[in-house]
């Protein structure tokens, strides 16, 4: 294994007592592959195939079989994956002894870290899961350890991996719960134990929700998601259902600060789907339905589904608007959410041998125009990285300029030059090191940050305020009326955002005033309207814009 050099790198070191440099990625970043269990049931064996197949090619999967005397062999389960369309190449069935599926909960905590004897490296933590009498389940970090050779470290805290969040800068949540699975610590103690192991500045509680189904165990998962360093997903209960007032709490009160670089969390909503009778929980052991429970790997989103179109369509929606460019696949969760877990309960993160990770700021939408712009990053690295660029271009179809991200005393910076007030800047961040290449955002350059610059802080603010693009109706119910004062005719492109700062939809060379009707397929949601109009002698010139609701 290699030394995690800290080049330059920014480790968490929490106050407590012997606190050890160690970084947890989160979810969202770059992983190795997937940990599932097989749990010989026929009703769930079809879930974990559906699961290995969605997040190919994207990542490796581990299928934990039980190698005693077992209803399936290994050659049983091959055929079934086969059957189910699950391909060989990037599937392995690995040994380990277990009782569950719920190996989100009792699995391994991939990261990175040293034990007191050995240097800093690809590690293990390993909490306690003694509490339920499944002493099998409570040893698979150590029989996974044991079989990859990766150290492990035992963490002596009772709880499980399904009520753990973080957002890889430093910043974790837990529900309550914790403290009373921990009775002989005070909840400082809990705090301090869990910002030591897991390389954290801050661990936040939330209530538990005892009113909304899901059993005792009352984990973050169910009704939150981390998305990525600056935005989170917040399930929404309607307001007749008991922790409707509760999770609005806290949907207000993450809205209101911010992550280590400053940055505001963005708090996206994503409706409750109802059970199959059409009522919601109103107790803590109902059934909990809910689509927060999702597994991120990689640019892969695997979302749960009910066969209720309605929430379903939505909720693929809000992800589609929220990870632009990420491969969306719903399966059908029925028969695991009246165990009171979903699609996130029985997957586990596996990290890479080496971590590389990007600490970007994104800029994204309308910007104080400058001709020069620094674009630039920190990184989480366990060894140098070979390079780091930033990919550019200034419109949506030429292509990418690469240009090399170069060291300084806080991380990697490039400068974008001869930035124009009418270009609007796609880019994303590339780095190699090791056999590690990832990029940000994790599906570039299918997706990448877009930001265009305000006209009225240009140069040509004169021009562009005698030329207001004017659309209506807004709201919108997906018809478009658009003109351009100062023109009664001319020719532009137009181009429409959502909030996420991703091109939607674009018109070229339509000629103004004109009516436009946008696909159905955009969700309800505000957008802003990009206009560039041509001037008599054919060349761009400024752009214009308006914010508009579709709905």
């Amino acid at each position: 294994m290699k030394a995690l050099h800290l080049i330059p790198i920014f480790i968490f070191l929490a106050s407590g007592l012997n606190a050890q440099p160690v970084y947890y990625p989160p979810e969202f970043a770059p992983q190795q592959g997937l940990l599932l269990t097989w749990d010989y049931h026929t009703q769930r064996n079809v879930i974990t195939a559906a699961i290995a197949r969605a997040v190919q090619p994207s990542a490796t999967v581990w299928v934990i079989y039980y190698p005693g005397q077992a209803p399936m062999d290994t050659t049983e389960i091959r055929s079934y994956l086969r059957d189910h369309l699950v391909p060989n190449e990037n599937v392995h069935l690995i040994p380990g002894w277990t009782e569950t599926l719920w190996v989100r909960d009792y699995g391994p905590f991939a990261g990175y870290g040293y034990l007191p004897d050995r240097p800093m490296q690809h590690s293990i933590i390993d909490a306690g899961y003694s509490n339920y009498n499944r002493p099998n389940d409570d040893s698979i970090p150590t029989q996974i350890g044991n079989l990859w050779n990766i150290p492990v470290n035992d963490m002596p805290l009772q709880f499980e991996g399904g009520n753990l969040l973080t957002d890889g800068l430093g910043r974790g949540w837990s529900s309550t719960r914790i403290f009373s699975q921990n009775p002989g610590l005070s909840p400082s103690e809990v705090k301090a134990m869990m910002e030591q192991y897991f390389g954290l500045d801050e661990m936040m509680y939330l209530e538990a929700l005892t009113h909304s189904g899901g059993g005792i165990w009352c984990h973050v998962d169910m009704f939150m998601k981390i998305i990525d360093s600056e935005t989170i997903l917040m399930a929404q209960l309607p307001d007749h259902v008991p922790d409707y007032a509760l999770l609005e709490s806290f949907a207000d009160t993450l809205g209101k600060i911010t992550n280590s670089n400053g940055t505001p969390y963005k708090i996206i909503r994503i409706p409750v789907p109802p059970k199959a009778d059409g009522t919601w929980a109103t107790t803590q052991n109902d059934e909990m339905r809910t689509y927060t429970n999702s597994i991120i790997i990689n640019d892969v989103v695997v979302i749960p589904s009910y066969n209720l179109p309605d929430y379903d369509s939505a909720a693929i929606n809000i992800y589609r608007s929220a990870m632009p460019g990420y491969r969306l696949v719903m399966i059908d969760s029925r028969n695991l959410t009246p165990l009171h877990g979903a699609l996130h309960c029985i997957s586990k993160e596996i990290t890479p041998e080496n971590l590389l990770h990007f600490n970007h700021q994104k800029i994204a939408g309308m910007q104080t125009f400058q001709d020069t712009l620094t674009i630039s990053t920190r990184l989480f690295a366990s060894v140098l990285p070979d390079s780091v660029f930033v990919c550019y271009r200034k419109d949506s179809i030429s292509n990418f300029i690469i240009l090399p991200m170069l060291p300084n005393q806080n991380g990697y910076a490039a400068k974008l030059t001869g930035l124009l007030s009418t270009d609007t800047i796609q880019y994303y961040l590339l780095a190699k090191g090791g056999a590690e290449v990832v990029t940000q955002p994790m599906p570039a350059p299918r997706s990448c940050y877009t930001f265009w610059f305000d006209p009225s802080t240009s140069t040509t603010a004169s021009v562009s305020k005698k030329r207001q693009l004017v659309v209506s109706p807004n709201p919108s119910g997906g018809q478009l009326q658009i003109a351009l004062e100062g023109f009664n005719k001319c020719t532009a492109d137009m181009m429409i955002f959502d909030m996420m700062s991703q091109r939607v939809h674009q018109i070229n060379q339509a000629v103004l005033p004109a009516a436009f009707s946008l696909p159905d397929a955009l969700p309800n949601g505000l957008y802003t309207v990009v206009l560039r109009w041509r001037d008599g002698d054919g060349k761009p010139s400024e752009a214009a814009t308006v914010f508009v609701l579709i709905r």
